[in-house]
């Protein structure tokens, strides 16, 4: 069961992904109950919303979920295979903050610190695709292991650096979602989360990334997200002064 606090402006917020079974002391503290399925109590007082993301289904056998990738995807994938790309598991947390904070400020997106990393300690696992010794892309994955579900949390790349070559990055890329995927299914997970789907968009960038996830096969899925009104207060002054997605 995936729960934890993270430090927020001045007060300690607990997250809790997958499920929702709130005591007292939720419901007055900022908390919050992500991607929650199932449920149909709201809670109150409190807030939701309605979000979807890709999920596939890892209980099925590995040529089955091979098999429902796009054929480009397959091909890629071989692609990077054949080009030397490895790929490692490991939780070196400070490599993996240096790497990601340098693409999340090349593409203008939140940071994170070694701090929030840790905060989340046993329930994120770190994985990377590397060619002759340096890493062209890094994912975090966020892990329950009560639902046996994994989720895709972080994802970074070289893509932005010209040094690297983008068509190799775009492969490992794919290359290492799939073997995430895999990793985890041999240790009993039984769905992989892409992590979010924005449903009736027009965004051409928001529109890329429901198809790059949707070429793996996976189906929509709809979840729900529960928040104490402490919880919407804080976000919401961190919203104003600046403090959301900092790590």
């Amino acid at each position: 069961m995936v729960s934890f606090k993270k430090k927020f402006l001045f007060l300690n917020v607990k997250e809790n992904w997958y499920h929702c079974d709130p005591g007292f002391w939720d419901m007055i503290l900022p908390t919050a109950w992500l991607h929650v399925k199932n449920r149909t109590t709201p809670v109150k007082p409190g807030f939701s919303d309605v979000t979807y993301t890709i999920e596939n289904d890892l209980t099925l056998d590995h040529d089955t979920i091979y098999a429902g990738f796009l054929k480009s995807n397959r091909q890629q994938i071989r692609q990077a295979e054949e080009a030397g790309v490895e790929f490692e598991f490991h939780n070196d947390v400070e490599g993996f903050v240096e790497f990601f904070n340098e693409f999340a400020r090349s593409v203008n997106i939140g940071t994170t610190s070694v701090r929030r990393i840790n905060e989340m300690e046993g329930f994120l696992k770190l994985s990377y695709a590397k060619h002759q010794g340096r890493i062209l892309v890094a994912h975090s994955t966020l892990i329950d292991d009560t639902y046996k579900i994994v989720r895709a949390f972080h994802s970074a790349s070289k893509r932005t650096d010209d040094a690297f070559d983008k068509s190799l990055i775009a492969k490992a890329n794919k290359a290492l979602h799939y073997k995430d995927m895999m990793h985890f299914r041999e240790l009993g997970y039984k769905v992989y989360d892409f992590g979010g789907y924005t449903q009736n968009t027009e965004d051409k960038a928001l529109l890329g990334i429901n198809n790059f996830k949707q070429s793996f096969g996976g189906e929509v899925v709809a979840c729900t997200n529960y928040y104490t009104v402490s919880y919407q207060l804080l976000k919401k002054i961190g919203s104003l002064i600046g403090a959301l997605g900092k790590g």
